[in-house]
């Protein structure tokens, strides 16, 4: 069995307010796979970006509480603040962000961040920090963001953000993300703030580039549609807890968790209208006991309530923690 390039086990944080400790991550269980696109899916507020915030030691310092697990890239731990943690961060694993315009510096040109990026982050050969030339690395440069499908990228090179349409820029910042020739790179629902013909080239150039360079992606999303399009397997979060892990197929083919049900459900549909999610997200303040969904959850009963469901694998890849999972054949029984 190939070995997980990210391995998250139990992870439990919060953050410390006014009103007392917000749990917005309550024992997650994550792994990714050498090469494998994973879709992390689910309702906004539901821990997603807290997530990617962890694994890139982005979480805010003094207000941050870690309760139990681990995070483990290539086999480092990620929550020790050590200098293993720090050298991988910016190259093993990289970062493409919701909103580009909000990452670059309005006041420097794309050329002079790339090569500061490079400069600091990109492999050496062996040669330190300036083993590389400033020309070597323009040439690097001009290369990825033609494999970003950049027309004309040496000009991109002396313009400046504002220059740029919103998927130009989310280009380059895949093209940045590559650069340091990383094993995994993040993004953080890439695609919200563009339309939907330019989110669906985004995702197309994403996944070609990973793929052609084996790199893995965690992908954050609350799209389902863009899950569709990208990813090989989709993990489910619901008020910071894990609800269901399946491939692609299995999660839009036979989903067993209710929410994952109710959610392809609010989806449009041919010869059906969308059906919504009644109530709303738990607040982290007060979470209920047993299972985070079992207020909105119409197949709930007393167990839900007072026990949380374990994370059941099944040897399909399959996983899912709920009592009373969905099934055809258990649905065709109780009929």
């Amino acid at each position: 069995m190939m070995s997980s390039l990210l391995d998250i086990q139990a992870l439990s944080l919060g953050f410390r307010t006014e009103k007392g400790l917000a749990k917005v991550l309550d024992r997650i269980d994550l792994s990714v796979k050498p090469g494998e696109i994973v879709g992390l899916v689910g309702e906004s507020g539901c821990g997603k970006s807290t997530l990617a915030r962890a694994i890139l030691g982005t979480l805010p310092e003094g207000q941050t509480e870690i309760n139990s697990g681990y995070i483990r890239l290539d086999g480092v731990d990620m929550l020790s603040g050590g200098k293993a943690a720090e050298h991988l961060r910016g190259r093993v694993v990289t970062f493409v962000p919701q909103d580009p315009f909000a990452s670059f510096n309005p006041l420097f040109r794309i050329g002079t961040q790339i090569h500061d990026l490079m400069r600091f982050k990109a492999p050496r050969d062996g040669k330190g920090s300036f083993g590389r030339s400033r020309k070597a690395d323009e040439a690097s440069a001009i290369a990825m963001l033609d494999a970003v499908q950049l027309p004309q990228p040496k000009a991109i090179l002396d313009k400046y953000p504002h220059q740029l349409s919103g998927g130009q820029r989310q280009r380059v910042m895949i093209a940045m993300a590559l650069l340091p020739q990383p094993r995994m790179i993040i993004a953080d629902e890439p695609t919200t703030a563009l339309d939907v013909t330019v989110q669906a080239q985004i995702l197309g150039v994403l996944r070609r580039l990973a793929v052609e360079r084996g790199v893995s992606v965690l992908f954050t999303t609350h799209d389902l549609g863009a899950a569709w399009e990208i990813c090989d397997r989709v993990v489910v979060m619901y008020a910071g807890q894990t609800a269901e892990i399946a491939p692609r197929e299995q999660f839009f083919g036979d989903p067993r968790h209710p929410y994952t049900r109710m959610l392809l459900d609010s989806l449009p549909a041919p010869g059906r209208d969308p059906v919504g999610i009644p109530g709303g997200v738990p607040s982290p303040l007060k979470a209920p006991n047993g299972c985070r969904f079992n207020p909105r959850c119409p197949r709930a009963t007393d167990v839900c309530h007072e026990t949380r469901p374990a994370l059941i694998a099944e040897p399909n890849g399959h996983a899912v923690a709920c009592h009373h999972p969905w099934s055809a054949e258990a649905e065709a029984a109780h009929v």
